[in-house]
């Protein structure tokens, strides 16, 4: 998982993402809002850690802010120095609290029952007639198997996890290449045709759309 550590104390956020990083996951770290906003804006995250003292707005406010940089509701694990009133699920997003002095193995714990519980955890994704098993990274379309090299696998289950919105050619980009992007954008167009075409051949239907200026979008109301 994708997790952003929103954390003004520097040794803190250090403790947090080297736990993270050892489980095999990924850490982004911001140490003020401005930033968390713009780096929300170019990725996307699976969920964030948010020391729930640095918003001035309050952590309601900054929790829709987030959603509205993001362009989605991104589960969000607040720590907190003690008890807090957790805002409408409905109007900010899903998240929970967790005491700043809990263990860093512990946070990360609270952090994966998080995304289990909203859905994002799980091994099984499905959108229409596509199901993916990122255990087994296996992929059917109906109950036809669709084989994909890694990186289509990857760009795939970007287009699943956001559907039916948009993914940013920043946000594939990313996943593909991690901060080494090639130069022009024509290797990126390689593996949208390749994958639309893998997608194609058991549903005869055009399931990846793209969205000029923006990305691409999964297309399943066909």
């Amino acid at each position: 998982m994708h997790v952003l550590i929103i954390e003004d104390d520097i040794p803190l956020a250090t403790q947090i993402g080297d736990t993270i990083e050892a489980a095999g996951d990924e850490p982004d770290y911001a140490d003020d809002e401005a930033l968390a906003l713009r780096l929300c804006e170019m990725n996307r995250y699976d969920i964030v850690v948010l020391d729930s003292e640095m918003p001035r707005c309050g952590v309601d406010a900054f929790c829709r802010q987030l959603t509205d940089a993001a362009g989605r509701r991104t589960p969000v694990l607040a720590l907190a120095a003690g008890s807090l009133r957790p805002c409408d699920p409905a109007e900010c997003g899903p998240h929970a609290f967790a005491l700043r002095s809990v263990e860093p193995r512990e946070l990360h714990e609270q952090l994966k029952a998080l995304m289990t519980e909203c859905g994002q955890g799980l091994a099984q994704l499905t959108a229409g007639e596509l199901h993916m098993d990122l255990e087994q990274r296996s992929v059917y379309c109906g109950q036809i198997p669709v084989e994909l090299a890694p990186i289509s696998f990857r760009i795939l289950e970007l287009l699943v996890r956001a559907c039916p919105g948009v993914v940013t050619r920043a946000q594939i980009e990313k996943q593909i290449w991690d901060d080494n992007p090639p130069e022009s954008d024509a290797a990126l167009r390689g593996h949208i045709h390749r994958l639309r075409q893998l997608l194609e051949r058991p549903t005869a239907k055009q399931m990846i759309r793209t969205v000029h200026g923006v990305g691409y979008q999964l297309d399943t109301a066909h």
